[in-house]
């Protein structure tokens, strides 16, 4: 009943706000916007933000709590990964994994819904941790990231739940030549290459990059290198046993993109990677010896999109986004391989209508999403019991499960301008066929009384969708459902320096954790709340340093989790409870960039957080991880020995090598000292 009256509501504000401007602009009451709303340009000195409301727009009048990270700030900085570049972000805590990083966004892992190319959806559909926040994806051919901490599923629909992060490619009006770049660093003997090719032809123009990357990122002796037999019974304990180091880490990928008269645009990205790595197995289950075995994650991934827009008058204009995307992810578990294979079609007609001389926007839209998912692995037995099992009677027991699901979504936002206030407001409504519709919503209000001063009230909702695990049992699973309210301040007095400090609440309801062997805990509901703080300054012309803290807290029961103890012949089970876990509640980061002459580029961050737990279900006890303090360097010349050759020397975690961090089943060693010399040539 909510859905069918969310989507009467959607449908009549887009008739009324298109009649009614039809008529009051034959009556002459109100003159049309001479401006073309479809694209509100802010310029390019600005920083430029196209994921709150659809449109581009200034970071600090968005209605959204939001930064930008330029293509100039990734090079400076010397970042080569997206996990590098969130984890300098307030709010972002990037967890180090055995198998790569794991997002947590104010509290909430795997909460960010990641975007490439503002349209294409970059996750997974059947587990939240499998996203390209590593070497999967190159940042050599990125024009800037855009970042929202918050709720977004009134324009993105779902996974957007705490938060956004935008990857926007290169075009050939961004560079209209060549530009190539090589890199050798350690330790890992790490090498890589790319090779950017650019032009703008006035009514056209096109980009193409492709880049590779080698690396060993593992370098753990497994002792246990054979498991899985016949596939009847498991390899005899003590046939287990030997020695085998993960491997090298290798990744291609291939992107490129054509404009014409913009108004078309095609685009596409293919990439292919091998990530291996060990697991360490819990120590409840390793009994006297610590069990290690090698995993890993390898395939192919990518999208085709096309874009097409075209303007109706001054005052409005309709858009159309649709893509292809794929994912064959191979996954080997000691010896034996899973495939599995995802794909999703995607099309959506977006309207857009100014009203009042332009001071206010409607943007709605209707879209469809089919996704299709081959030989989703669920697991219904724990993996490291049977891995350290002397007498093993059982395999493992799983499944391979397929499933597909049609989403059709309406939406629409407004936003009105009255005088220094600035109001926003949106409405979404998904249809599922496998799980339940759901409804988000959106309010806001941005009030810029001085041009120094900017004041935010926004509140939104979004919704997950459901493991694949969830999606197979008899009855449509509830939706994991968030709803947030942030309240920011910024102060800007002038170029030189400025401050903004945001309080925000969370409320989650149905929330379930995944382990990657013991399923998922049962729906649960947690309060999360906190405190961000950013500045920055510019003592002198040529010296920058910038500042943010993170504090957060969380209150709720704990999670519980449910298990087969045992089998006779029926599942018997066992519940277990465990704290939720925020990762770390306190984040800290103070970068500084000095230019002491016209081609060096200094830049130092250091970077703390607090300290953790190592949390996973079947645990008897959780262990504490101190927080850790750690320093990151960067030094640029550019324009050495010919004009446009750039040489940078880059230094990560110069002051602790020591600390360690909380992995998938025990705690892992920190990311070690390593220094890069990469050169830059643009032609």
């Amino acid at each position: 009943m909510r859905s069918k009256i969310a989507q009467i509501l959607l449908l009549t504000i887009i008739a009324l706000f298109g009649s009614g401007v039809s008529l009051m602009a034959e009556s002459g009451e109100v003159a049309p916007a001479e401006n073309d709303t479809v694209l509100m340009f802010v310029g390019e000195d600005l920083e430029v933000l196209s994921i709150a409301s659809r449109h581009e727009e200034g970071v600090w009048q968005a209605p959204a709590v939001a930064r930008v990270i330029t293509r100039k700030d990734l090079w400076e900085q010397g970042v080569r990964t997206l996990s590098q570049a969130l984890e300098m972000t307030p709010g972002f805590y990037m967890a180090q994994k055995e198998w790569g990083s794991e997002t947590y966004v104010r509290g909430i892992p795997n909460s960010a819904l990641l975007l490439y190319d503002t349209v294409v959806p970059m996750g997974s559909d059947a587990t939240k941790s499998l996203q390209p926040l590593g070497y999967e994806l190159s940042l050599a051919s990125v024009k800037r990231i855009e970042i929202v901490r918050g709720p977004g599923s009134v324009l993105w629909g779902p996974d957007a739940f705490a938060g956004i992060v935008n990857v926007v490619p290169m075009t050939g009006k961004d560079l209209d030549g060549v530009e190539t770049g090589v890199l050798y660093g350690g330790p890992g003997d790490h090498g890589a290459l790319y090779a950017n090719m650019g032009h703008d032809g006035g009514e056209w123009d096109g980009f193409i990059s492709l880049s590779g990357r080698t690396i060993e990122e593992d370098d753990t002796t497994c002792n246990i290198v054979r498991f899985w037999g016949d596939g009847k019974e498991a390899y005899p304990y003590e046939d287990r046993f030997g020695e085998e180091q993960p491997g090298r880490s290798r990744y291609l990928e291939a992107s490129g993109n054509f404009s014409f008269k913009d108004w078309f645009t095609i685009s596409g990205l293919v990439s292919d990677y091998k990530r291996p790595y060990a697991i360490s197995g819990p120590e409840e289950s390793s009994g006297e010896q610590d069990l290690t075995w090698p995993e890993g994650r390898s395939g192919p991934f990518g999208f085709v999109k096309f874009e097409a827009e075209r303007s109706l008058g001054p005052s409005s204009g309709v858009r159309f986004a649709g893509y292809y995307n794929w994912m064959d992810v191979e996954y080997e578990i000691i010896d034996r391989s899973f495939d599995q294979e995802e794909k999703s079609f995607y099309g959506e007609l977006l309207y857009d209508h100014s009203f009042f001389a332009g001071k206010g926007v409607f943007t709605g839209g209707v879209a469809y999403r089919n996704t299709d998912v081959r030989n989703a692995p669920v697991w219904e037995s724990y993996f490291p019991d049977y891995v350290a099992q002397e007498k093993t009677t059982f395999l493992p027991i799983y499944t391979l499960e397929d499933y597909d699901d049609r989403l059709w979504s309406l939406f629409g936002q407004y936003t009105h301008k009255v005088g220094d206030f600035d109001f926003s407001l949106g409405l979404r409504n998904d249809d599922h066929d496998e799980y339940k519709d759901a409804l988000s919503y959106n309010a806001g209000v941005v009030w810029t009384p001085w041009s120094e001063w900017m004041f935010k009230a926004l509140y939104g909702t979004a919704y997950r969708t459901p493991f694949a695990s969830q999606l197979l049992e008899d009855e449509k699973a509830e939706l994991e459902e968030i709803e947030t309210i942030n309240l920011q301040v910024g102060w800007k007095p002038s170029q030189m320096g400025d401050l903004s400090v945001c309080g925000f609440v969370s409320k989650i309801e149905n929330h379930s954790m995944e382990d990657p062997y013991a399923g998922l805990s049962r729906p649960n509901h947690q309060k999360i709340y906190g405190v961000e703080l950013n500045g920055r300054i510019s003592p002198l012309k040529d010296l920058d340093f910038s500042a943010n803290l993170t504090l957060l807290n969380n209150s709720g029961p704990d999670e519980t989790y449910r298990y087969i103890k045992y089998w006779d012949p029926d599942p018997h089970y066992e519940e277990l409870s465990f704290p939720y876990d925020t990762g770390p509640k306190r984040l800290f980061n103070l970068t500084g960039t000095w230019r002491p002459i016209e081609r060096v580029t200094l830049f130092a961050r250091l970077g703390y957080h607090s300290s953790t737990q190592l949390i996973y279900p079947r645990a008897n006890t959780f262990h504490y991880i101190p927080g850790a303090w750690l320093l990151d360097m960067a030094a640029t010349v550019h324009n050495i020995i010919v004009p446009g050759l750039d040489l940078q020397i880059s230094i990560r975690n110069l002051t602790n090598n020591h600390y360690e961090t909380a992995g998938t089943y025990s705690t892992i060693s920190g990311k070690p000292f390593s220094a890069e010399v990469m050169l830059r040539k643009r032609w």
